[in-house]
């Protein structure tokens, strides 16, 4: 049986490795004491791109090393790990020039070289933050919001408003589709010379995933699936989704390509796509990404 917890935490971003100490949002005394407690530990973002070493290695601030005014975003509460409280900050409309040796990096760019649980940390640091950016105004009667609950909320300043705001992530469903042993992968017109993926997009409202992996597969190569069965997520801060893997097994290979969505597709046996990859003439996307996960698990997969 599939263990979709250990195949989510092979993912990059996946890898749960702090309590989020939900509770603990709403403790306002507990939270002034972390935010002046020698041990918490602050990760500077600028225009939500983390400060990391010249090594690309993650580099923890102290309340000290921080000391940063005009913060246009509160800090915002990741969680305890090791017994250390994390903060998330954005720096990008301050003149705050971190002491540290390093800059502020692209993590798309940083993931590969972080260990995976610093890469999950920043990702989902670089969301949170994200998320405070984009609702710094109430979205039912545009007066400005405050932070609450650590930045986990944010409150409407209007008194005959006050809505309460959420962080909230896009779906999207990303689907390896198969038929009598051969995998499909398309391409954008956009995406680098040669290179394929899985087919993906986002879900609609009111409809399930697994709908979604159906319609998506249909209307872009114009095919039917008629097995669907989830294998993995991803969180995917670029900027806030969620990306959940299927495979999807279809009736036929006659494909009826999308040409607004999709530039080309191909049916490859595991042996071809794996000579193609090493020749170069394929290639296949980042391995940060979840695509390339499902397209790995298929081609090391004896069953279809």
């Amino acid at each position: 049986m599939r263990n979709n917890l250990a195949l989510s935490a092979r993912n990059y971003f996946g890898e749960e490795n702090l309590d989020r100490v939900h509770l603990l949002r709403k403790n306002t005394s507990w939270l002034e004491a972390q935010l002046t407690h020698p041990g918490t530990v602050f990760l500077p973002f600028q225009n939500l791109q983390p400060f990391l070493s010249e090594e690309r290695q993650l580099v923890p601030f102290s309340v000290h090393d921080l000391q940063v005014k005009g913060l246009s975003v509160a800090p915002v509460l990741l969680g305890i790990r090791e017994e250390r409280a994390y903060f998330a900050v954005d720096v990008s409309e301050t003149n705050y020039k971190p002491l540290a040796i390093g800059n502020f990096q692209e993590l798309r760019e940083a993931t590969l070289q972080l260990p995976r649980p610093d890469s999950a940390l920043l990702a989902y640091a670089k969301a949170m933050l994200h998320w405070n950016k984009q609702h710094q105004f109430c979205g039912v009667c545009g007066a400005p919001t405050l932070s609450k609950e650590a930045g986990h909320m944010r409150q409407c300043t209007n008194a005959d408003c006050q809505t309460s705001h959420f962080p909230r992530t896009d779906t999207a469903v990303i689907t390896m589709v198969t038929c009598q042993g051969k995998g499909l992968l398309a391409r954008q017109a956009s995406w680098p010379q040669g290179m394929y993926a899985s087919i993906a997009g986002f879900l609609e409202p009111g409809e399930t995933l697994e709908h979604a992996v159906a319609r998506e597969v249909q209307e872009e190569v114009g095919l039917v699936a008629h097995t669907v069965q989830y294998h993995s997520s991803q969180p995917w801060p670029f900027p806030a989704s969620i990306m959940v893997g299927f495979t999807a097994e279809v009736e036929s290979t006659n494909l009826q390509i999308d040409p607004e969505e999709i530039e080309q597709a191909r049916w490859f046996t595991r042996e071809e796509l794996k000579d193609l990859v090493a020749t170069g003439e394929i290639k296949l996307p980042p391995a940060l990404s979840i695509s390339y996960r499902l397209i790995q698990d298929w081609l090391t997969s004896e069953v279809d």
